[in-house]
Parts: structure tokens; C-alpha cells; sequence
């Protein structure tokens, strides 16, 4: 597959638009660069349009959205990760050959990942991926592990307030979290598909940036901001007992939200444990700092699209 035909969907999404930049910067690369998207939101695509993107204007469960692509890449969020296993079945039947799920986060096949309300979708979509590949000998799927997104980690959803200086914690500060910066997550994406195929029809790649202790992504933000920020660190069985409640409620969001605290603050959870695949890829990725400035460098330009009320990131 020398110049693969690329269909994206979410493309809207805030990993979209770092993917689409990369993959415009390979065109070259690429036989067919298209984004997936329906009649009513085509106008959210205008510019890409006009730098070369192809619109492909359908239903994401439709056959006929995804004739003539090899591949697919799938950016989805929280609400819509549930339509992952009707979009296979539908690229499937119209020959796709490989698929990328909205993964780009924690990996999800050990320990109490394996259970946790936040990733209950992810799951699904998995073993519907190994369903599919075992009727299909021609089709393979890829995962990508980056470790949460280093620019959704100064969000309030995640306890950081970068405006008041505060960051809230449903557990120790000496906790690790596997982190990639979003643009570095679009090259390795961008870069895997044209790495060799597993004989398993699965691929993973395991490659964040780096482990950050909780308490060392604060000090980064009080050395770039130049501030000091005040810390509550609070049990985790706190975080626990929300998102049961919130789950009592039918707040969707809120339980899910308190779902990953909770993960997040258990001191024996390894968001991506090693070996690592990074070694793969021709780029070294950024450190947290470098990170951490381009983000309030690009808000101060009003270039960072990520608002910081953002209610929900894709799972991670």
C-alpha cells in the first residue's frame, strides 16, 4: 500500500484538527484524503475543502461512505463512541482493510481498566474488532496507547484550573499518568500507517510521552506560568462515591467524568505500562514543559480551539 486512500471521521474533533494538519503536510503520501461528515455540517469543512480535502458527504453506517478508501481512522468522543461497531461493519463491507478506533489514551487491556465505567465502549468496540478479523483474514485494526492528551490534563475536567491557579486531585500527588502532547499523538498516527502489519491482524502501539507525577505537572505550570497554585488533594474514594451518585441520577457525563478520576488517583493503576514502541518512530516527542508552553503560546495567539470549560475529552 504504497499511497493509501485515508477516510477520517470526528475529523471535527479537537485531535482532528492536529491529524488533518499532518496528514496535509504528507499529502504527498496519500492517494485520497477524505473526511466523513454529514449534508447539515459540511460547511464545518470548508477549509479543508479548500486546501485539498475530499468531503465525503453520507451516514457513518452506510457502505457507501467508505467505497474506495483503504483505510479509516476513527476520532470519535465519549457520546458517540457507541456507533463504533455499526461504522466497522459498514467500512468492512465496502472493503476497508484497516481501521483505527478511537483509542489515543490509556491502555485498556489490563488491571482495573478492564472494568472501568469510562471504558466500557472502547471495550466494545475491541471485541467487536477481533469478531470482525476472525471472518476476515484480509482486515486489521491498529491501536494507538498514547497516554492521555498533555493539553487535557490543564482542563478542569482533569482538576486543573490554569486561570485560578488551582488543581484538585481525587487522590496522591505522587501519582503517574502516561501523557503525549496531541500534535505528537497526530504524527505517530499519521507515521503508523505506513509501518509493517502484524500477522495477528493487531496492531498496538504503546507510545506516550513520557510518565509525569501529578504534583511535577503542577510545578510545570507554576514554572511557565510563573505562579505558585494551591492543591487539594482529596481521598479517592471521594471521586468512587460521586460517580455512583451521579450514576443513581442519570448524569451520563458527570459519572463518567468521576469514573477516570477515580481511575486516575488509584496509585496502582498503569495508564501505559512498558515496553514502550516509541523507538519505532523517526521523532522524539515533546516533554511536558515544551508542551505546556506551546499550549499557552497558541492561546495566546487564539489558535488552541481547546476551550477550557471543554465538558468531556474522548476517552483516555
Amino acid at each position: 500500500m504504497s499511497t493509501p486512500s485515508i477516510l477520517l471521521i470526528g475529523a471535527g474533533g479537537y485531535l482532528g484538527g492536529p491529524v488533518t494538519q499532518e496528514l496535509f503536510a504528507n499529502r504527498s503520501r496519500f492517494n485520497r484524503i477524505a473526511i466523513l461528515t454529514e449534508e447539515s455540517k459540511k460547511q464545518k469543512f470548508a477549509e479543508h475543502e479548500a486546501e485539498g480535502f475530499e468531503l465525503v458527504l453520507g451516514a457513518f453506517d452506510s457502505p457507501d461512505s467508505f467505497k474506495g478508501f483503504d483505510i479509516v481512522i476513527c476520532m470519535l468522543g465519549n457520546h458517540a463512541m457507541k456507533c463504533q461497531p455499526a461504522i466497522i461493519d459498514a467500512a468492512m463491507a465496502a472493503g476497508v482493510t484497516e481501521f483505527y478506533p478511537s483509542e489515543f489514551g490509556s491502555d485498556i487491556g489490563r488491571g482495573d481498566y478492564l472494568t472501568n465505567r469510562y471504558f466500557r465502549d472502547k471495550h466494545i468496540t475491541r471485541q467487536h474488532l477481533r469478531n470482525v478479523a476472525k471472518k476476515n483474514p484480509g482486515f486489521n485494526y491498529t491501536f494507538l496507547i498514547t497516554g492521555g492528551f498533555i493539553e487535557f490534563a490543564l482542563l478542569p475536567l482533569f482538576g486543573m484550573d490554569v486561570d485560578k491557579h488551582t488543581f484538585t486531585f481525587y487522590g496522591p500527588p505522587e501519582k503517574q499518568e502516561a501523557l503525549t502532547a496531541v500534535h505528537d499523538v497526530a504524527k505517530y498516527l499519521v507515521e503508523s500507517v505506513f509501518l509493517p502489519k502484524s500477522p495477528s491482524q493487531e496492531r498496538i502501539f504503546r507510545i506516550p510521552g513520557g510518565n509525569y507525577a501529578w504534583k511535577d505537572v503542577v510545578a510545570t505550570l507554576e514554572k511557565v506560568q510563573g505562579v505558585k497554585y494551591t492543591c487539594t488533594y482529596h481521598p479517592r474514594q471521594d471521586a468512587i462515591d460521586a460517580q455512583k451518585a451521579c450514576a443513581e441520577k442519570g448524569d451520563v457525563d458527570g459519572e463518567l467524568a468521576f469514573a477516570l478520576k477515580s481511575l486516575m488517583g488509584d496509585i496502582n493503576a498503569v495508564s501505559v505500562p512498558k515496553p514502550w514502541d516509541n523507538d519505532k518512530f523517526s521523532f522524539k516527542p515533546a516533554t511536558l514543559e515544551e508542551a505546556v508552553r506551546k499550549f499557552f503560546e497558541d492561546l495566546k495567539r487564539g489558535e488552541d480551539k481547546l476551550a477550557r470549560d471543554f465538558p468531556m475529552p474522548s476517552q483516555s
